[in-house]
């Protein structure tokens, strides 16, 4: 039985995405990874803001740390889960359909309430100050229910990455 067997990922039959991230930290049953960037970050516009980039250290002392602990996330091991130690590398994946899911709950719900609010306000009253007061209405009530719908999907396990295999160790960041 494979890694993807043992976590029940692959019976489910959706494609996974995989990425590779560093143990930093574990504490109990939770390994904490840090993911590693990709070939292609550092080049595209948003590598400032990512933590990704070389150029990221020049902008002040600690800012590349702070960004990387950041992006950290926990996968549980459970008891008789994978054996890893801090410095292991790792291929962790997450569902396709998990990705889509996760991105609709953040970005599309909030927009459509929000664009709804607006123009049944617009219908009913007519005016640009009860459509903006419906829009922002609309957008804060979008992000309340996003957030509760993200906690319940982090809930179920649908949008959290699991360990899939080990991709090596990094000897350089602790030898042993």
């Amino acid at each position: 039985m494979n890694a993807r067997e043992h976590d029940g990922i692959a019976r489910s039959g959706a494609p996974l995405l995989e990425g590779t991230a560093r143990v930093v930290r574990i504490t109990g049953a939770v390994a904490w990874l840090e993911p590693e960037p990709s070939a292609g970050c550092g080049s595209c516009a948003a590598a400032r803001s990512c933590g990704s980039a070389t150029f990221a250290l020049a902008s002040g002392a600690g800012t590349f740390s702070r960004r990387m602990a950041a992006r950290r996330f926990p996968v549980d091991t459970g008891a008789d889960g994978p054996c890893l130690e801090v410095g292991d590398r790792v291929v962790v994946g997450v569902g396709e359909d998990a990705l889509a899911t996760a991105a609709l709950t953040a970005y599309a719900l909030p927009l459509a309430i929000m664009l709804a609010a607006g123009a049944t306000a617009e219908f009913a009253a007519s005016s640009d100050v009860a459509t903006f007061g419906a829009m922002a209405g609309g957008l804060l009530l979008g992000l309340a229910i996003a957030r509760r719908l993200a906690s319940r999907l982090a809930a179920t396990g649908s949008t959290v990455p699991r360990f899939l295999r080990h991709a090596g160790r990094d000897l350089s960041r602790n030898p042993a």
